[in-house]
């Protein structure tokens, strides 16, 4: 088995794989790369058992065929090292890989049989979609926001996919935010299915689709396969039942509150200074064209007072939100204004931007806290 390659593909491919390769090793062999060559082609293979990541790299020349593993931090940290120049890799024993290049020198890693590595999961599709890698990205970023970190509820620490004929929703809760995003461009002529992705997965197709491409989405009864060119990610399905996050959605807030998102930042950003380290609550009096914004700090002391001009139609209210929180929806409103739709002082916000994509539908909701 030999191969010849560039030291930028390589670099590409293993950045690809790394992610996924563990800290903490429940099997000595996942701390290795499985290279794979066959007809041509050098594939790296890398898993932690929950999510699998193969990337193929384009070879200049290839002999023979088999698979070798190779330790995944020292071969990553050599080719970091490397210039770009073509690299030949070679196996002259079983338990040997030598790599070597023009004036990089003669380097051996001690290789081992991949059949101490796990095979490759096989995802028997019960449905099958596209969507374009930019799309994608932008749902996941769009949502990543609420994703739970409590692991006793391990259901609300994944993306809920929701496929129904021609729409993909993503949704994610932590129970005090809830993120939704919907888009009606996708080719899905099947039944309505839900199923729950692990973040970690996410986090990886964020890091390595790239705009322009197609990513194929494939989904079975506990797993899930996403593909782009010369790149593929299988992941472990999250079991179990995801809330009934709907019948919390309100569907009638009469008081509705549109504000300049820069300008709402601004002044959030001034008054959490002030806000106590313990609650992070910042104060919301809404009038018809103003809105004032409160914090105070009983542990250091300190207060602080902001006013902000608005457009607000309904009832004088107080209303309290984390100001951490309320930044964090913030960010992710890329129009100049801000939408609040809110019931009572005790009720979820439902925030909007001010306008929308023809094809796309987003919303946070925002619970409040309780005023003190």
């Amino acid at each position: 088995m030999r191969a010849t390659f560039n030291q930028s593909e390589m670099v590409k491919g293993l950045q690809r794989v790394m992610g996924v390769v563990p800290t903490k090793m429940p099997m000595p062999a996942l701390s290795n790369i499985h290279l794979r060559l066959d007809g041509g082609a050098l594939e790296l293979i890398a898993t932690d058992l929950e999510v699998t990541v193969t990337s193929k790299v384009k070879v200049l020349e290839a002999e023979g065929k088999g698979g070798v593993l190779i330790p995944a931090k020292r071969f990553s940290d050599l080719m970091r090292e490397l210039p770009d120049v073509p690299l030949d890799l070679d196996m002259p024993d079983p338990q040997k890989v030598t790599l070597r290049g023009a004036e990089t020198g003669v380097f051996d890693l001690p290789s081992g049989d991949p059949i101490d590595f796990p095979e490759l999961p096989k995802v028997e599709a019960k449905l099958k979609f596209g969507i374009l890698a930019e799309s994608l990205k932008r749902m996941i970023n769009k949502t990543a926001l609420s994703i739970s970190k409590d692991e006793m509820r391990p259901i609300l620490t994944g993306f809920l996919i929701q496929l129904r004929p021609n729409e993909i929703r993503l949704v994610t809760t932590d129970g005090h935010r809830l993120s939704r995003i919907s888009r009606r461009d996708v080719e899905y002529k099947g039944e309505a299915h839900d199923a729950v992705v692990p973040a970690k997965a996410f986090n990886q197709l964020l890091r390595n689709l790239e705009d322009g491409q197609q990513a194929h989405i494939a989904v079975a009864d506990t797993r899930a396969s996403f593909a782009a060119d010369d790149y593929r990610l299988t992941t472990r399905l999250i079991e179990g039942n995801y809330p009934k996050y709907e019948s919390v959605i309100p569907q009638n807030n009469p008081n509705r509150l549109t504000v300049r998102t820069g300008d709402f930042m601004a002044a959030v950003r001034r008054a959490a200074i002030f806000a106590s380290q313990i609650s992070r609550q910042v104060k919301l009096t809404l009038g018809k064209s103003e809105m004032k914004l409160e914090t105070e700090d009983p542990e250091l002391g300190g207060r602080a007072e902001v006013g902000v001009a608005v457009d607000y139609t309904g009832e004088p209210m107080e209303i309290a939100y984390n100001a951490g929180y309320l930044m964090d929806v913030l960010r992710l409103i890329d129009t100049d204004e801000v939408s609040f739709e809110m019931g009572g002082t005790n009720d979820a916000a439902l925030v909007k931007p001010s306008s929308q994509p023809e094809d796309e539908e987003f919303f946070m909701l925002l619970m409040p806290i309780r005023l003190r």
